[in-house]
């Protein structure tokens, strides 16, 4: 565990043996852990001036704080001098041993310097060398000194960042009581446990890590019977988890925070920042129900060895991606319901069809005219039909009901007991296509009122197999049908027809159910009566501002119900 390396410079070697191949072995773990020194002189020398050279000290004093360097060196110095080196194994050396952690302090540093030079002076050392031992050990000490007092100094310091980090942490401001809960823990773990100052940190840091207040979000609520304006703190910390789904960046308590036009200016900001895709992820997926695409193994690979992992990836990332995009560019909300774009990367576009773009790597590009692939926006993405699909067949039901159920908001109730489910392989339907065999279901008067509501636009989706891909022929070699009525009497085909309707006859529905759905998760809490008034607010500045989507987040931002807290005791009114 030993190797070879040649002796370095300024090691006074003398002229004769500077002209020899003169080395010696170092155990190669104290080389690699230990074996460092700084040794910039001829470069500091050649290239800095007197104040680039006092920051250069200065960053390497740093180094020594957070690394503990002199006295890990000192330590491994002494351990190679007392088993690899014959200098040491002297018994006058007994006494410094690099176990010992009283060897490090001024007292025994000092007097293994006399020690040390006193044998060096038997064995005739003088002039430069001794110097040279005697510059080693001062230099090691203050080295060591500075370190321990700077340590030292910062405990009360590092507490209290510790304390601020448990603010940001809980998401508020601890109070008076918790503060001295945390400092008397790591009194507790420094007087009983005797730990020391950095393992007593560490443990603390893991209690705030572990309290409940950071595995949930918890607000307090306050008491009485009124609402109360939130905090600065607490203000930052709801708009930030409304928009990110994450922590604040930084702690700003400024007053003006607190008021309607300041947060709304802050929130046009967050919402051009990447970390706007929390809201994607965890508001626009869940909505959407594909939230655990991620994790769905419904598809029969057997049947259809195309889905692969990364192609459920790419799928799940498609629907995330133009939610982002809505947001970021501040679009029309409508736009998930009648665009013609999207975006896709290599695996997703070889899945749609799509031959004439070039990749880099695995890219994501957006594409604009998603039409001539028979496809554009959320309704025509495969998550979504495959998300709603058995395995071995579409489900017009399932497509349907996602599309009233999510989109727009309805309310359906659950299928009554004893309803015969159809075959689970598309192949095995028989003579019948699933278009008609559905029809030969509504038939049933128990069953007709609710599938009378969804049917026919799961059956305009025929043209997607069961993972999404395009299709003129079912599982079975029957040709599709996309042809239908739409509640409403509407007449469509193919996915353009849903879109058509849905724009047409559906749009206040869709609208509506959105801004209840955002504003819900908002404010992390079911809707009430009193949200009406807000409710039409919103809808209202939507149509005035285009449906863009940065309407509805300033009204709701600056709504009372954001910026204020109700009290324990609160009451509605009769």
């Amino acid at each position: 565990d030993a190797f070879y390396i040649s002796e370095r410079g300024r090691d006074y070697l003398g002229v004769a043996k500077e002209n020899q191949e003169k080395g010696r072995l170092l155990s190669a773990g104290f080389h690699s852990m230990m074996g460092y020194f700084r040794d910039d002189v001829p470069l500091r020398e050649l290239i800095l001036d007197e104040t680039g050279n006092a920051e250069l000290d200065r960053l390497w004093q740093e180094l020594d704080f957070i690394t503990y360097a002199p006295l890990r060196q000192y330590q491994g110095f002494l351990w190679f001098e007392r088993t690899d080196s014959r200098y040491m194994r002297d018994p006058v050396f007994d006494f410094a041993r690099a176990e010992d952690k009283s060897a490090a302090s001024q007292v025994m540093i000092e007097k293994l310097a006399e020690v040390y030079l006193a044998k060096a002076r038997e064995n005739g050392g003088e002039g430069v060398p001794l110097q040279a031992i005697a510059d080693y050990f001062k230099n090691i000490n203050t080295q060591i000194q500075w370190v321990e007092n700077a340590r030292a100094e910062s405990e009360s310091i590092q507490l209290d960042a510790l304390l601020a980090f448990a603010n940001r942490a809980w998401r508020r401001e601890l109070s008076a009581a918790e503060q001295q809960q945390v400092r008397d823990f790591y009194t507790l773990l420094r007087a009983e446990d005797g730990l020391d100052h950095e393992e007593a940190m560490r443990d603390s840091l893991v209690s705030i890590l572990m309290s409940p207040h950071f595995m949930y979000r918890t607000d307090l609520i306050s008491s009485g019977s009124g609402s109360r304006p939130l905090t600065p703190f607490e203000l930052k910390n709801r708009l930030s988890y409304f928009l990110w789904s994450s922590m604040p960046v930084t702690e700003d308590d400024a007053e003006e925070s607190i008021k309607p036009e300041s947060v709304a200016k802050q929130a046009r900001a967050m919402l051009r920042d990447d970390r706007i895709r929390g809201l994607a992820t965890e508001f626009a997926a869940n909505w959407l129900d594909v939230r655990r695409f991620e994790e769905h193994n419904s598809v029969d690979r057997n049947r259809f060895p195309q889905f692969t992992d990364e192609l459920r990836q790419a799928m799940y990332e498609e629907p995330v991606r133009f939610f982002v995009d809505i947001v970021q560019q501040d679009r029309s909300i409508l736009e998930l319901l009648d665009s013609q774009h999207s975006f896709v990367n290599p695996v997703l576009a070889q899945h749609y069809g799509i031959d004439d773009i070039t990749f880099e790597g695995n890219e994501w590009k957006r594409v604009d005219d998603m039409s001539k692939y028979g496809r554009g926006g959320p309704l025509g993405m495969s998550v979504f039909l495959t998300k709603n699909s058995p395995g071995l067949r579409t489900s017009p039901v399932k497509r349907g009901y996602w599309v009233v159920r999510r989109l727009l908001g309805e309310r359906i109730p659950p299928p009554p007991p004893n309803v015969p489910d159809l075959p689970e392989d598309e192949s095995q339907l028989g003579e019948l296509s699933l278009p008609e065999m559905l029809a030969r279901h509504r038939d049933n008067k128990s069953c007709a009122g609710c599938h009378d509501r969804f049917d026919s636009i799961g059956i305009a989706f025929e043209g997607f197999g069961p993972i999404g891909e395009r299709r003129t022929l079912d599982l079975g070699g029957r040709p599709v049908e996309t042809d239908a009525e739409f509640p409403g009497g509407m007449q469509g085909t193919g996915l353009e027809g849903v879109r058509t309707y849905l724009v047409q006859e559906r749009r206040e529905e869709f609208v509506d159910n959105f801004c209840r759905k955002l504003l819900a998760y908002a404010l992390g809490r079911g809707l009430m009566l009193s949200d009406e008034p807000l409710i039409e607010t919103m809808k209202s500045r939507l149509t005035e501002n285009d449906y863009r989507f940065s309407s509805l987040i300033e009204s709701i931002v600056t709504s009372p119900q954001f910026l204020t807290k109700l009290g324990q005791d609160y009451l509605v009114e009769d």
